[in-house]
């Protein structure tokens, strides 16, 4: 398997699922954050400990990491078209 071909088969779902998160598409960074706060309520109901949530990343921290995980896509994806052009 050609190694821009790995790069670039690597690159495209990191840049649509990095820039689905990172423009917040149909809520999506939202619904991360909603889920993070419904793990926190499912854990302190079973566990009997109703202590205010950690909250690690909000919505705003999830569109961050899409944005990143998204360029770093396409650092892959071109890089791969790179070395497809210039027969590396």
């Amino acid at each position: 398997m050609p190694v821009w071909l790995f790069l670039m088969v690597l690159g495209v779902p990191a840049v649509a699922r990095g820039g689905w998160m990172a423009f917040n598409i149909r809520g999506a960074a939202t619904a991360m954050e909603t889920s993070q706060q419904r793990g926190h309520d499912l854990r302190a109901a079973t566990t009997g400990d109703f202590s205010p949530p950690v909250r690690w990343i909000s919505a705003f921290g999830f569109r961050a990491l899409g944005a990143v995980i998204g360029l770093g896509g396409l650092v892959l994806f071109l890089g791969g078209v790179l070395e497809l052009l210039t027969n590396g």
